[in-house]
């Protein structure tokens, strides 16, 4: 195969997928001259798990072999990354060195279930659950239909993660599969966070949902051991260092995760371990040649695929300004979304930018939970991904 292309984009996920899209559509002479490396035979819709974990969706309809979403025009490496050298502009993919002329990342997040003691060889057992993972989110719809006593717990942790609101679309929508069977089942939500969300008046919505709901929800608790035989949950106070268990018939967990490790080495990432960009431009701050968007991003967002759709059309206009020798003008503005199952059938619609300021795209009040936010979400939202945002429409 060939050695150099004017493109390479790393990883084959929504943010790859949909830059390699757009900017094909827009700069016709990069046919053929864009290569996506990916090593997985699929592509997931994962905001739909949340949904399949409760019963309200199916697994088969959250996935498509990767050549069918591999963009025409764009040539496809079917291999893991193993290093980046953006001085020499060169990515080395299994045993195949390829050089680039510009660099897109979109290796998106690595989840860590090994930060928490038990928690991966308890995994698909006792009730210990997780909805980020494909072959075990029909286990966490099973383990709920057969719990029918004692507590139900779901996670979040401090850390960020990708898709930030699954963990409360999991735990709204399965008080609501308990109430309705009328179970004798507790639902606790316990969060490694300050705060059940980062804007005041989607913060203030939560709030009151678990309060009308009468959901046991505490914050600053990190779980961070799992006892599986023994069904018990480990938590850590992170204010004072203080830890307790609880006992558990089903565990829902969100485990930390962190940014792409094979690129600690390359120069590329912060502190913190996310590609370091620019937070409007989406270049990197050293690198000029390359850019990076989605999860495995510095971008101070929350990762959802909104926000995605959002990042994607400045990033490739950015993108061919560099390929010009100019500078980038267009500004990413951090907006994003986040769709929030309060129940079967109801939903609120958190929408908001950098400043943590509510940016609603519609006439009603989004924080109040809404049908048609639900069916949206359950029923349009997988087809505009599908057909419109994996084809590099924002």
């Amino acid at each position: 195969m060939r050695k150099h292309y004017k493109l390479v984009i790393l990883g084959g996920g929504t943010g790859g997928i949909s830059t390699a899209s757009r900017i094909l559509s827009k700069k016709k002479d990069l046919k053929d001259d864009v290569l996506i490396i990916e090593p997985d035979d699929y592509h997931y819709f994962q905001p739909a798990w949340p949904l399949v974990g409760s019963g309200d969706e199916k697994l088969d309809s959250t996935w498509k072999p990767m050549k069918k979403v591999i963009p025409k025009g764009a040539c496809w490496l079917q291999a893991a990354v193993k290093n980046v050298d953006p001085v020499k502009r060169e990515v080395t993919a299994d045993d195949t060195l390829i050089s680039y002329d510009f660099l897109i990342v979109a290796l998106g997040i690595e989840l860590n279930y090994d930060a928490i003691k038990g928690a991966r060889e308890s995994l698909g057992h006792n009730g210990v659950c997780t909805n980020y993972l494909y072959n075990l989110v029909e286990y966490t719809y099973e383990s709920l239909k057969n719990t029918k006593s004692g507590n139900i717990i779901v996670t979040k942790p401090e850390a960020k993660i990708k898709g930030g609101v699954s963990a409360e679309n999991s735990l709204f929508t399965m008080d609501d599969f308990i109430k309705q069977q009328d179970r004798n089942v507790d639902i606790m939500f316990r969060s490694g966070r300050e705060e059940l969300f980062e804007v005041k008046k989607y913060n203030d919505s939560l709030i009151s949902q678990m309060e009308e709901k009468h959901i046991d929800y505490k914050l600053n608790e990190e779980l961070i051991e799992v006892k599986g035989k023994q069904k018990q949950a480990v938590f850590k106070n992170t204010y004072t260092g203080e830890t307790h268990t609880i006992p558990f018939e089903m565990l829902v967990i969100t485990p930390p995760m962190h940014g792409p490790s094979v690129l600690k080495k390359s120069g590329l990432l912060d502190q913190e371990g996310w590609v370091d960009v620019d937070k409007h431009t989406m270049m990197h701050k050293k690198y000029t040649t390359v850019f990076s968007l989605g999860d495995s991003s510095s971008l101070p967002t929350v990762k959802m695929g909104a926000a995605v759709r959002k990042q994607l059309p400045v990033l490739v206009d950015n993108l061919i300004e560099r390929m010009n020798d100019q500078e980038p003008t267009h500004k990413y503005d951090g907006r994003t979304a986040c769709p929030i199952a309060t129940e079967y059938g109801e939903l609120i619609l958190a929408e908001f930018g950098y400043d943590r300021k509510p940016k609603e795209t519609t006439f009603l009040n989004q924080a109040d939970d809404k049908m048609i936010f639900y069916q949206f979400k359950k029923n349009m939202l997988p087809i505009m991904y599908w057909y419109a945002l994996l084809k590099g429409k924002s």
